[in-house]
């Protein structure tokens, strides 16, 4: 069995989980072209975002200590929602973040060196690498999201809606009724063990650190490590793990028709990807649902036209002190109405007849 990296390396993928943080972890070199890192030292996660930058032809050793972190299941949601179509899609919503390390069974691994010294030598062989590939990315791609729309009812087939995703995933494996299940025959699990968590607690003594267990005022979790060479066998893990998680369903966005996992409430239906202006769907459905509000209720509607009418008289009157005092206070109160009103501590008769005599 494999054994974990001490420090640096500079080949391999490895992947492990936190449940109940919600967040999952790997470890991988990269290039980080064209990639901004944010280090947390404080809880040892580096985060990744695409972003354009100086070139750097150096490839990024992989660490263990201070893994990539994001929340729980975005790889998979990454791939579900990459555009393979061309390198450059291919890169800015997929490769950017996990590199080729997982294309090596399409690729042969001397094309990939640590070192270029410039930025056309890198992307003359990157361009290589998905050429290679690209047929293969597509037909996983579609695999799991066939395997996807069917375990989370997401294609629109009636019945067993109130079934599990992880008993229709276990019973899809088993029929064989798609092609996911080629994809767990190379995956190897590094168990975790306790005497690998010295550098978590190296600042507590052996007596403090039992007294605290015994007491119960400390939980060590374990969190076994996977890896493989390839790609297809860490998307099945990681979707493995999805649908073992509780109230955790995969759901494609109404606005953009991303997967994605609800990040709060199970009820979700807008994705937090970004678009190009930074704006996410759960942002502008939220606009959307409060433009909707003003239209249908009267007592919001009326909000909307004083607060417009009062703002042009404060702005055509700047030098009036007073009149942009009284302004800020009436602004205040009526939001502040309005906040019991969502949370349905003011019927919205109340509202509306307070906004009628106040506007």
């Amino acid at each position: 069995m494999r054994e974990l990296p001490e420090n640096k390396f500079f080949e391999g993928f490895y992947i492990w989980f936190d449940k109940d943080k919600k967040e999952e972890y790997y470890g991988t070199p990269l290039y980080l072209y064209n990639v901004d890192t944010k280090v947390d030292y404080d809880k040892r996660q580096v985060k990744l975002y695409l972003k354009k930058g100086k070139f750097d032809g150096l490839k990024y050793p992989g660490l263990l200590y201070f893994p990539y972190t994001e929340s729980f299941g975005m790889m998979l949601m990454m791939f579900l929602n990459a555009d393979f179509s061309s390198f450059e899609k291919a890169y800015k919503t997929f490769f950017y973040a996990y590199g080729f390390e997982l294309l090596k069974e399409y690729v042969p691994y001397k094309e990939l060196e640590d070192t270029y010294k410039s930025e056309k030598k890198l992307l003359e062989v990157m361009n290589k690498v998905y050429e290679d590939s690209s047929y293969e990315l597509l037909e996983i791609q579609e695999n799991f999201r066939k395997c996807v729309d069917q375990i989370y009812n997401l294609n629109g087939e009636k019945g067993l809606e109130e079934v599990s995703a992880n008993s229709k995933f276990i019973a899809n494996i088993i029929k064989h009724k798609s092609d996911v299940y080629r994809y767990s025959n190379k995956i190897e699990v590094i168990l975790d063990s306790y005497s690998s968590k010295d550098d978590d607690f190296h600042n507590i003594n052996y007596k403090d650190l039992v007294e605290k267990l015994e007491n119960n005022e400390l939980s060590i979790k374990k969190h076994n490590v996977y890896t493989s060479e390839k790609l297809s066998n860490i998307l099945y893990v990681i979707l493995e793990q999805v649908v073992q998680a509780p109230n955790l369903p995969i759901k494609q966005c109404q606005n953009c028709g991303k997967y994605f996992i609800p990040s709060s409430r199970q009820d979700e239906v807008y994705c937090e990807f970004p678009d190009e202006k930074g704006k996410t769907c759960k942002e502008k459905g939220a606009l959307e649902t409060y433009k909707r509000n003003l239209e249908s209720i009267p007592a919001l509607l009326e909000y909307r036209r004083s607060y417009q009418k009062k703002i042009m008289i404060v702005s055509r009157n700047k030098d009036n002190k007073q009149l942009k005092k009284d302004f800020d206070n009436w602004k205040k109160e009526a939001q502040s109405k309005i906040k019991l009103f969502k949370q349905g501590k003011l019927d919205e008769d109340t509202l509306y007849k307070w906004m009628l005599e106040n506007k």
